[in-house]
C-alpha cells in the first residue's frame, strides 16, 4: 500500500476523495484550515442539481459509495417569478435537484461526509493550512469570487415554499431565491458582477419577496459565498490532482457545484487507485458539461429580463427536469459557438485562479501561487461548494 494521501481541504470535494480512498485501504490525511468542517457555512439549504447528467444524483451517491446519512430531500416543485413579480408554478416527475444543508450541525453535508470518512479510517487535522507541493490532493475551493451570494438563514412561520425570483436588475446576471421547509428558510440573492454592491442587492431582494408574501424573520444568520468557474485541459500540476472548484469545476449555468466537487473527487481517487490518468476521468465524467454551462450563462446573461421572462414560460410549460436537461445537452451548435462565447465574455483585469493553464473570464497569471489559502479579493467570503 501507498505511503499516507495528503488532502488539503475538507468539503465535499476533499471528503468524497477521502472516503474512496479510505475505502480502499489506503491511509488517507485531511487537512482543513478552520477549527471544524462545515464552520465557513451557517445551515443554509444549498442545491445538488440534478438535470446537467442523465445519472440521478441518488444514483451516483451510490456509485461511488457515499450514503444518504445528512439531509438529502428531492425537489418536485417551485415557483418562479419573473422581473414583474409575476408567478409560474414548475415541477417535473423526477426530482430537478435535491436540497442538501451546510455547515456543522449533524444533519449537514459536511458533517455527513465527515463522519463517513472517519468511519472508512480517514484521519484529520485542524487549523493546518497545506502548501501545494505537500498535497496529492487539492481540494480548497474557490480562491476569488465568479459569482457572488449573499445568504440568509433563519426561523419563520412561513408556509414551506421554494421561490426563486429572476431579476437581472436586482441580481445582475443571477437570481434571488428563498426556500423554506418546516420551519427553517434561507433566503438569498446571487450575482456574477457588480459585487461591491451585493448588500444593496440583497435588501432590495428581500423587500420584493416580503412584497410577494410578507414572512416572519427570527434568529437570522447572514453569511456570504462565492464560486469560481474555469475550462482546463488538465486539472493536474506538478502531479499535484485539483478536484472542485480550486480546479474550477462548477455548473455556470446557475452556479452549482457541489454534484462536480462530488464527481471530481471520485475521480481523483479513481486515478490514485487505479494509477491511471485523472484528467481522462473527470473528462469521462463530466464530458461537454462545463463548456454546455458557459455558453449558459452567456444566453442567460445577453437574454437580460426579456430572455428570462422566455425562460420561466418554457419552464412551467412542461416537465421542469426535462427542461434544463436540454439546456445542458452537448449540441452541435453551442459547441460551434464556444469561441466566440469565450472570446465575447472575456475582461480585462488579473486572474487569481490557482489552475494553471486556463481559460476563465479575466486574463490568466502565468503561474499558480504556493500555498493554499485564502488570497485577495474574496478572501472573507466562504466557500459555497468545494
Amino acid at each position: 500500500m501507498n505511503a499516507t494521501i495528503k488532502i488539503a481541504g475538507a468539503g465535499p470535494a476533499g471528503l468524497t476523495a477521502a472516503i474512496c480512498l479510505a475505502k480502499q485501504g489506503y491511509s488517507v490525511e485531511l487537512f482543513e484550515a478552520r477549527e471544524t468542517v462545515g464552520g465557513r457555512f451557517i445551515g443554509d439549504f444549498q442545491v445538488i442539481e440534478n438535470a446537467s447528467r442523465s445519472e440521478d444524483v441518488r444514483d451516483l451517491l451510490k456509485r461511488i459509495g457515499i450514503s444518504s446519512n445528512f439531509y438529502f430531500q428531492p425537489l418536485y416543485q417551485a415557483t418562479f417569478y419573473d422581473h414583474q413579480l409575476r408567478p409560474t408554478p414548475v415541477k417535473s416527475q423526477l426530482p430537478y435537484a435535491y436540497f442538501v444543508r451546510r455547515g456543522t450541525e449533524s444533519d449537514t453535508l459536511d458533517q455527513g461526509l465527515l463522519q463517513q470518512a472517519l468511519a472508512a479510517g480517514a484521519h484529520i487535522s485542524y487549523r493546518t493550512r497545506l502548501k501545494a507541493e505537500d498535497a496529492d490532493i487539492v481540494a480548497t475551493g474557490p480562491a476569488v469570487p465568479d459569482g457572488l451570494a449573499k445568504e440568509m438563514t433563519f426561523e419563520t412561520t412561513h408556509a414551506d415554499t421554494i421561490s426563486v425570483l429572476f431579476d437581472m436588475n436586482l441580481s445582475p446576471g443571477g437570481y434571488s431565491y428563498l426556500f423554506v421547509l418546516d420551519g427553517k428558510a434561507t433566503f438569498g440573492c446571487a450575482i456574477t458582477r457588480d459585487f461591491d454592491r451585493i448588500n444593496l442587492y440583497f435588501e432590495e431582494a428581500l423587500l420584493c419577496f416580503q412584497q410577494i408574501a410578507p414572512f416572519t424573520i427570527a434568529r437570522e444568520r447572514t453569511a456570504y459565498s462565492f464560486m469560481n468557474f474555469c475550462l482546463k485541459q488538465s486539472a493536474v500540476s506538478q502531479d499535484k490532482l485539483y478536484i472542485g472548484e480550486v480546479a474550477g469545476f462548477q455548473d455556470y449555468l446557475f452556479g452549482l457545484g457541489i454534484r462536480y466537487a462530488i464527481t471530481t473527487g471520485f475521480a481523483a481517487a479513481q486515478s490514485l487507485i487505479h494509477k491511471d490518468d485523472y484528467n481522462r476521468r473527470w473528462k469521462e465524467e463530466l464530458g461537454f458539461g462545463q463548456e454546455t454551462s458557459l455558453v449558459n450563462r452567456y444566453l442567460y446573461e445577453q437574454g437580460g429580463n426579456a430572455g428570462l421572462k422566455t425562460f420561466i414560460k418554457r419552464a412551467g410549460r412542461g416537465d421542469l427536469q426535462n427542461y434544463l436537461h436540454k439546456w445542458h445537452r452537448p449540441i452541435f451548435w453551442k459547441k460551434l459557438i464556444l469561441p466566440f462565447v469565450k472570446w465575447s465574455l472575456k475582461e480585462k483585469k488579473l486572474c487569481h485562479h490557482r489552475i494553471p493553464e486556463h481559460w476563465c473570464r479575466i486574463k490568466p497569471v502565468a503561474s499558480s501561487p504556493a500555498i493554499l489559502g485564502p488570497s485577495k479579493p474574496g478572501a472573507d467570503f466562504k466557500n459555497q461548494s468545494g
